[in-house]
């Protein structure tokens, strides 16, 4: 079921958060500026955006660095070669999930792959796991509106139980590598 909130303003929660986390104007987070390179923001900044979020929407964003997760599900040297540095399945997983601004085609090491994170990039993840919404709520009613962007029952106003954004990920890694024939999946 899709959410009941339009992406307009998922998008807009999503910029709000950043800007919050960075001390920055809403006006001056661009949906496609690097986090880390345009916005300036940090690791510990991640976290705090990632807190915002969950906090907005009620869920629970991925908090496992993508690589990791390949690591973690194909084996060790999957993600990352010797020397540090993407390997080629892992370049094309990373296109995909959180997009190539062209840096992808040349030797990319794994601590440069934050700077690809973009507000779009972050509000896709968000998308990702608000699409997993229950057709109705486990009382039978259906959704509505709580505070800000956040959904509960209309009948006994829990709120709704979304797939964490670690499992999302890890079930989009097995099916892409599928898909694509990567990390020696057939």
């Amino acid at each position: 079921m899709p959410y009941p909130v339009p992406e307009a303003e998922i998008d807009l929660e999503v910029r709000r958060a950043i800007a919050k986390a960075l001390r920055k104007d809403e006006g001056a987070v661009g949906m496609d500026d690097s986090v880390t390179e345009s916005l300036g923001g940090t690791s510990l900044d991640f976290l705090d955006i990632q807190f915002r979020l969950e906090q907005a929407f009620g869920l629970k964003m991925p908090h496992n660095m993508l690589i990791d997760q390949i690591e973690e599900l194909f084996g060790e040297g999957k993600g990352l070669d010797g020397q540090g540095r993407l390997t080629a399945d892992a370049k094309v997983v990373v296109g995909l999930r959180i997009g190539d601004d062209g840096r992808l085609a040349g030797e990319v090491y794994g601590d440069e792959v934050t700077a690809l994170v973009t507000p779009r990039s972050m509000a896709g993840f968000v998308k990702e796991i608000l699409a997993q919404l229950p057709a109705a709520c486990g009382c039978g009613k259906a959704w509505k509106r709580g505070e800000g962007v956040k959904l509960v029952c209309s009948g006994c106003g829990k709120p709704p139980a979304f797939p964490d954004g670690d499992t999302l990920t890890q079930q989009w890694l097995q099916a892409t590598a599928r898909e694509k024939r990567l990390f020696g999946v057939a």
